[in-house]
């Protein structure tokens, strides 16, 4: 008889950020492969993405902190037959130490890199992740999105066993177009606009170009955030409007499109230590890439598990605004690199990034 799957994570849809659309895939994903699936989470409002929410049964937590969590634990606590039950949990706190004192054996963890940084938080520091996270992290097992985030999770819990399994994409959905005539090289970013997310530092390359290359290029920003006045400030200042594009939030159901429309997609995010905010993988860049767009990004976090040097796509270092710069004029002076590069990143991601092998890798680890 197959083994049952419970999936505890407080972020789950109608939630949409990053975590939350993990665990949807890994839901519908894992379905032939368990006699059961469950999901234990907070309830929220808001339209359901859920591709097949037919295939597990979801179990609601109320949405009160203290109430929640007691909820959660008095749920998993009476589960019977516990070790027929592989548990994934959303991240380690609060889901894994409450499966722990719930009192299941077999608990898998989920990193995705910014909750095991502590920037300059002095209490992250020193004891929230020294001695908090180092103590149920070395009773679990992780799976890191990334080689880079696996690295921190063996740092803060040398005893843990630790697997990176870098993230997929749906490649059916984020998929080329056949009609792409683009009068100029059309560069496009998607991310939440904050400052560590470089597009300060993009902006100030294309302004030092020369003008017969930025009469060539039009970058499209896609994408809200704290920082948004400001950058569109800096265009004015700059007297770029006419060159770079704000298109706002793109939803779900047309990013493929706005992918798909793109000659190049460039995001140059920032590292430091002083800082919680780091790329820990970068799904962005796999979506570009599955629309059969290169991708150019920084060689920063986790970003080098989902771009390949050369192979899709190109690394620069972080902020060096030669290297983006001779790139730059090197593709809009030949721009059939371009095809070229998309052709491949479109095979990469059919070969390593699809959500059927992440979850047979994924599969082995619970095992």
């Amino acid at each position: 008889m197959k083994n049952k799957l419970i999936i505890f994570s407080y972020d789950f849809p109608p939630s949409n950020g990053g975590i939350a659309r993990l665990c949807n895939e890994i839901a519908n994903g894992m379905a032939t492969k368990y006699s059961e699936i469950t999901v234990v989470t907070r309830k929220k409002e808001g339209p359901q993405i859920a591709y097949n929410k037919n295939l597990y049964t979801l179990v609601e937590l109320p949405t009160k902190r203290f109430l929640c969590e007691w909820k959660a634990y008095s749920y998993l606590k009476n589960i019977k037959d516990k070790q027929n039950y592989h548990l994934l949990c959303g991240v380690w706190h609060p889901e894994a130490t409450i499966s722990w004192l719930a009192e299941f054996k077999n608990i898998n963890v989920l990193s995705h890199g910014a909750e095991l940084l502590h920037g300059e938080n002095k209490f992250r520091k020193y004891f929230w992740l020294p001695i908090y996270a180092h103590w149920i992290l070395n009773k679990v097992t992780i799976i890191a999105n990334s080689e880079y985030t696996a690295k921190l999770s063996s740092k803060i819990a040398p005893k843990a066993k630790v697997k990176a399994l870098p993230l997929a994409v749906n490649h059916e959905y984020f998929k080329p177009t056949l009609n792409k005539k683009n009068k100029k090289i059309i560069i496009g970013t998607v991310s939440r606009v904050l400052q560590f997310k470089g597009h300060d530092f993009i902006l100030q390359v294309i302004n030092k170009l020369p003008i017969a290359y930025k009469n060539k290029i039009e970058w499209q920003i896609a994408g809200t955030g704290p920082y948004l006045n400001t950058l569109k400030k800096d265009v004015a200042a700059l007297q770029l409007e006419k060159l770079v594009k704000f298109k706002g939030f793109v939803p779900d159901d047309e990013l493929s499109t706005f992918y798909a429309n793109l000659d190049l997609f460039m995001l140059a995010t920032r590292e430091s230590s002083l800082s919680t905010q780091v790329e820990g993988f970068g799904l962005v860049f796999l979506e570009a890439q599955a629309c059969g767009v290169p991708v150019i990004g920084a060689n920063t976090g986790g970003i080098p598990s989902a771009v390949k040097h050369l192979n899709g796509g190109w690394l620069i270092e972080q902020d060096n605004e030669q290297e983006l710069t001779v790139l730059l004029k090197n593709i809009i002076d030949n721009p059939i690199i371009l095809k070229e590069e998309g052709i491949k990143a479109r095979l990469r991601v059919e070969e390593e990034f699809t959500w059927e092998l992440y979850c047979q890798q994924l599969f082995k680890i619970l095992k």
